[in-house]
């Protein structure tokens, strides 16, 4: 559990993203199928497919592999899992405020409640943040979510990633999200490309993957809304064929509980899901969430981190339009995924705008997200262009 892999990028300033020589990320599977067919639940999966779009690519797990995966990830093996974090080794080339310019209009869609709860309100107002210009450590408060909260909404939409790459298995994090299968469907979880393919280089997807929202891997009911095996899974072209962090961004659709009645086994009716935005300003105000497996952290727990936007990541090369974003952040290995959300409060989900993703060597205070623009939400409607 105190595994932290090293890439070897030293791509300089404006050049192509290489293939790193050496990839330990922690991953969950890809899809790139179509909306309209992936409707179904795992059982309805029934073939290993892959499909590839100029921007987007994915793959269908096989139906048949779900109830291997739900035998295969016992308490040891989740806990023996390896945390995995893309460390950068090169000195990061920043600029503060950010910079670039978004690829098309702002959207966002809004979260929702787990069925038969009522708030005063879902989505949380849009607030301004005025920019400012952090030098590193970047400020943050870090805590520990209590325990008591895991099933509480809007924490419950958070949860671990489990899966195997080249037959190495692996944690990650991710968080319940508004899908492209709608309200009647709610069954879509946003983490890092990085958690979806490549964990161990060769252009690999994920397998055996399950996401178990409100995790506790310290007591032996650890996954108090059951586990949720991962069906279709779906990433960036660049990421999958370029290891381009600069758009490192996955998302994978669920099948139902397995510890829920028939009539409540969808994961956004038991959880809740978070809104998303995307092309949004980059100066923001983040709620992030992960569960941190490498030293001093266990990956037992549910950590919260609470940050501005401190810098831009103008050294890290790649094909967006808008460089990644940096704050300060203590989160390790294991982490990656998690959603960084805004406008996040305890009456309303407010939306996702980032996650955990890579961090410096050389700056083991802060980590950094890709910015999410057209293509996040892309990747989030499973290569339609809306949802």
């Amino acid at each position: 559990m105190s595994f932290i892999a090293a890439t070897e990028l030293r791509q300089r300033r404006g050049t192509r993203m290489r293939k790193p020589t050496q990839v330990a990320v922690s991953a969950v599977a890809v899809l790139g199928m179509s909306a309209m067919a992936l409707t179904g639940t795992v059982s309805g999966a029934s073939a290993s497919t892959s499909h590839r779009a100029s921007a987007v690519v994915g793959h269908l797990l096989p139906g048949s592999s779900a109830q291997a995966t739900l035998a295969y990830w016992t308490p040891a093996r989740m806990r023996s899992a390896k945390d995995v974090s893309v460390v950068v080794d090169h000195a990061p080339v920043t600029a503060s405020p950010a910079v670039g310019k978004p690829d098309g209009k702002a959207g966002a869609v809004a979260g929702g409640l787990p069925a038969g709860m009522s708030a005063s309100r879902v989505a949380a107002a849009k607030s301004a943040v005025t920019p400012q210009a952090f030098s590193y450590p970047y400020p943050y408060d870090s805590f520990n979510v209590p325990t008591t909260d895991y099933k509480k909404w809007p924490w419950s939409m958070n949860g671990a990633i489990f899966f195997t790459n080249n037959g190495v298995n692996y944690v990650c994090s991710g968080t319940s999200v508004a899908g492209v299968n709608g309200s009647s469907d709610e069954n879509e979880v946003w983490t890092a490309g990085h958690c979806v393919a490549n964990t161990e280089g060769g252009n690999q997807w994920d397998s055996s993957a399950i996401f178990i929202p409100g995790y506790n891997g310290a007591v032996s009911n650890f996954d108090p809304y059951g586990e949720f095996v991962a069906y279709g899974l779906e990433t960036t072209g660049a990421w999958f064929s370029s290891y381009d962090f600069s758009v490192d961004e996955g998302a994978m659709l669920v099948g139902y509980s397995t510890k829920q009645p028939k009539n409540h086994r969808i994961l956004g009716n038991l959880t809740g899901y978070d809104g998303f935005a995307w092309n949004w300003g980059t100066d923001e105000q983040f709620v992030t969430f992960g569960y941190p497996a490498a030293s001093p952290y266990n990956g037992e727990s549910m950590i919260e981190d609470i940050a501005a936007t401190a810098v831009s990541d103008t050294g890290i090369g790649g094909s967006a339009s808008v460089p990644p974003i940096g704050i300060g952040s203590p989160l390790t290995g294991g982490s990656s995924g998690g959603a960084w959300n805004v406008d996040w409060s305890d009456s309303g989900t407010g939306y996702i705008n980032g996650h955990n993703d890579y961090k410096y060597s050389s700056q083991p205070l802060a980590m950094y997200s890709p910015y999410q623009d057209t293509l996040a939400n892309t990747v989030r409607c499973f290569g339609a262009s809306s949802c």
